[in-house]
């Protein structure tokens, strides 16, 4: 019971810290997406040619975030290429759910969790975002995993 209480604390502090800080909006105009990236997350590097761009907290979760072109047809095929080379580094996926207008997919390695999200854009370019956090701070990070699924949107298309 006292371990149940305690989740549900720590997940009404992180809903509450998530909610009084601001939230960056980034966007990649070549690929015409929106996205909000966490508070304190900070800019580590941004792509030469601008397709995307790479995130850091103070905690050391990582996160990345980038657009693609994809012929019609093609998003779900690349999203389970992406899935297979990171099976082949050893990522074990718990969670899958693959259409052909998104994708959202999961799982751990070592101590480690993965949450990748993908959706097309204006149907021939997709937009993605990977986050990597230690298994310690799940409970944390799903409500800023979740607004980030949410605010992950094609913009003027």
């Amino acid at each position: 019971m006292d371990r149940v209480l305690l989740g549900f604390s720590a997940l009404i502090i992180s809903f509450a810290q998530a909610g009084a800080q601001e939230w960056q909006q980034f966007g990649i105009e070549k690929f015409g997406f929106i996205f909000d990236v966490p508070p304190e997350f900070e800019l580590l590097h941004r792509s030469e040619d601008g397709d995307g761009a790479a995130f850091q907290s103070p905690d050391g979760a990582l996160l990345a975030v980038w657009g693609t072109s994809v012929a019609e047809g093609d998003f779900l095929p690349q999203v389970k290429k992406q899935i297979s080379r990171d099976e082949k580094e050893g990522w074990k996926f718990t969670y899958r759910r693959l259409t052909r207008e998104w994708a959202s997919y999961s799982g751990i390695k070592d101590d480690q969790i993965r949450y990748v999200r993908g959706i097309t854009v204006c149907g021939d370019r997709a937009a993605m975002f990977l986050m990597d956090y230690s298994k310690d701070q799940k409970i944390a990070y799903d409500p800023v995993v979740t607004r980030m699924v949410r605010s992950l949107k094609p913009e003027d298309c």
